[in-house]
């Protein structure tokens, strides 16, 4: 606990140590702490089907349906090279095995076993219906790539490699309508009503300047070398940007047109440029370098993060930056947002999350995940409770032993309508070494119960600003480096965090 200066009020100094330790409400889903209990994965099997114990070696990305009930993640296991590669779905804090590397793929012909799964996301509709890719060993060589959807009640195979791919111009003299799905199609999403869009780089019987396209269902939307951009036409699709609300009603893409090289990449809604590499972004003087993760909410609600040209990170939303490299990290903080932004998401509600560096002077606590600019939810260096006993005695603390590695997964947050907020963050212990296996980071996969989430100058916790809060402050007046009283993270508590104490006064989310 940091020295404090002038007036001390014990009670209420266990108070404030206990608000900023609850924080927003982390609770943890797995992780790679080898041992722990939250590192078993569920329903792992061996090649005959037979239960195993095997633990989490890798959380790489996850997705969330859009109402928050539902969540995939893709990670590996230590069960060895033949079994590693696995998805498991849950709701909330509980999670079963999906589908797992050595397994028969469902809806799959005999002696097709998973070999790995799709570098996108499995993606959700508004109906809790699903849609994943995945590789096959076994069965029909030119048939491996898979997407498989799943309708709340069976799976289907919605789509193989080697299927017709209709719609597609070739380059004459070739002859168009020979061509077929490739073995890497990705960016698969399902619509409310059974469609799936996605993206294929490795159409065959096609020339390399007609691929890659997009599709809906089996069907050319839009082709390299043939669909227009504003007054050009593209060149080339991202793998895993391509995206559809669950209506249909708007559609997001990027990639690059054929103009020059310098200012080729863009990002486009429903037909229209929204974001362009070297211009500026509408509104301000940020100019677009790169893109670097869209998301599209199902109400057509649009977001992208990126660098400009100096590395510096902006964020928007619908076209309006909301966070960028020098900007405040909560409104009225001092802190800002240093050049590490590393993901962000939104909802259909208009809440968004975004995760990353921060300019605070200690590097053990600069990294954070913070809710619509207003309300910091976690923090480097929050104490994490393991083993859900409602006590933080597990020695285990969000961040990295290396305190300038991020201590946020880079694309691995989500927040649902619902309010939850979804994230992947490494696990340290007091003594700054990281606790997964070998010394590497021990990944986490957490929930963070952001609905009603106490303001930062709410630091008893109550869901209101008040007197407590007030002395709270007082008792911690002067050089205070590291405590929840200094809102701006100066290293001292004064007047400015007084002013956001007056300023927050009252009811607080």
């Amino acid at each position: 606990m940091p020295t404090r200066t002038a007036l001390v009020f014990p009670p209420l100094a266990a108070l404030s140590l206990t608000a900023a330790l609850a924080g927003g409400d982390i609770e943890v889903i797995f992780t790679e702490v080898p041992g722990h209990a939250t590192a078993v994965v569920p329903g792992a099997v061996d090649l005959d089907g037979k239960r195993i114990v095997t633990e989490f070696k890798a959380m790489e990305l996850f997705s969330l349906a859009p109402d928050g009930s539902a969540w995939i993640v893709k990670g590996r296991n230590t069960a060895g090279s033949d079994l590693e590669t696995m998805l498991l779905i849950g709701s909330g804090t509980e999670g079963v095995m999906l589908a797992q590397e050595g397994q028969p793929v469902h809806d799959g012909v005999a002696g097709e076993v998973y070999e790995f799964f799709g570098s996108g996301p499995p993606r959700f509709n508004r109906l809790g219906q699903y849609v994943f890719t995945a590789r096959a060993r076994g069965g029909d060589s030119t048939r491996k790539h898979k997407g498989i959807m799943y309708d709340g009640a069976a799976f289907h195979m919605m789509r193989q490699e080697s299927d017709p791919a209709l719609g597609l111009l070739d380059l004459p003299p070739n002859p168009s309508g020979d061509e077929l799905f490739g073995n890497s199609f990705g960016s698969m999403h399902l619509l409310d009503d059974g469609t799936i869009g996605y993206q294929d780089s490795t159409i065959k019987n096609i020339h390399s300047s007609r691929r890659p396209a997009i599709f809906y269902n089996d069907t050319a939307f839009l082709q390299s070398g043939v669909s227009g951009v504003e007054e050009g036409e593209w060149d080339s699709f991202d793998a895993n940007r391509f995206l559809t609300t669950p209506d249909g009603e708007v559609w997001m893409a990027q990639g690059d047109d054929a103009g020059p090289t310098a200012n080729d990449d863009v990002l486009v809604v429903s037909g229209q440029v929204v974001l362009r590499e070297g211009s500026v972004i509408p509104g301000t003087a940020v100019i677009v370098d790169a893109i670097s993760q869209i998301h599209l909410a199902v109400n057509g609600d649009w977001y992208a993060r990126g660098d400009d040209p100096v590395d510096d990170d902006w964020a928007v939303v619908n076209g309006a930056l909301v966070a960028g490299t020098g900007t405040p990290v909560v409104a009225g903080s001092g802190e800002q947002w240093g050049n590490r932004i590393v993901s962000f998401s939104g909802n259909a509600t208009g809440d968004w999350v975004i995760a990353g560096g921060t300019d605070d002077k200690d590097v053990n606590a600069n990294d954070v995940v913070v809710l619509n600019g207003k309300t910091i939810l976690a923090r480097e260096g929050d104490p994490v409770d393991l083993d859900g006993n409602g006590r933080f005695d597990d020695d285990a603390f969000i961040g990295r032993g290396d305190p300038t590695a991020t201590a946020f997964l880079g694309n691995d947050i989500a927040i649902g309508d619902d309010g939850s907020v979804y994230v992947i963050a490494a696990l340290r212990n007091a003594a700054g070494e990281d606790l997964g296996a070998d010394g590497l980071a021990g990944d986490a996969f957490l929930r963070i119960r952001a609905s009603g989430v106490p303001c930062p100058q709410d630091l008893d916790g109550s869901g209101d600003v008040g007197f407590v809060d007030l002395l709270r402050v007082l008792a911690a007046w002067g050089p205070c480096p590291g405590c929840p009283e200094d809102f701006d993270r100066s290293g001292d508590v004064g007047f400015t965090d007084l002013l956001a104490t007056l300023a927050a006064w009252g009811p607080c989310r």
